[in-house]
């Protein structure tokens, strides 16, 4: 079975499964922006003899920028998100036809 056919018999799934890799990569993102501002800091306030002036600035500035680039991630993840099938009501059948009148 391709993943086309298993996408439309399990679109909840689908949907989970997308959502998962959206927080794993969000959670990958921050941690990655939080330790080099933590880290990158650290060693050009060694370099530059600031003090932790740096360190400070750039631990700051990581939280914004963490914050728009989810709210970046997740409007592309919506975008590609699969539409659920749509249902319609089925009319009632006319008694008359069964009936045969």
């Amino acid at each position: 079975m391709s993943e086309p056919e298993k996408d439309q018999k399990h679109p909840l799934g689908a949907a989970l499964n997308q959502m998962s890799g959206l927080a794993v990569q969000i959670a990958g993102l921050s941690l990655i922006l939080i330790f080099g501002a933590v880290f990158g800091g650290q060693w050009l306030d060694k370099m530059l003899g600031t003090g932790h002036a740096i360190l400070i600035a750039l631990v700051v500035a990581s939280g914004p920028l963490s914050l728009f680039l989810t709210f970046k991630m997740a409007l592309r993840a919506a975008k590609n998100m699969p539409m659920p099938p749509v249902q319609t009501k089925s009319q009632p059948e006319n008694k008359e036809e069964e009936t045969g009148e």
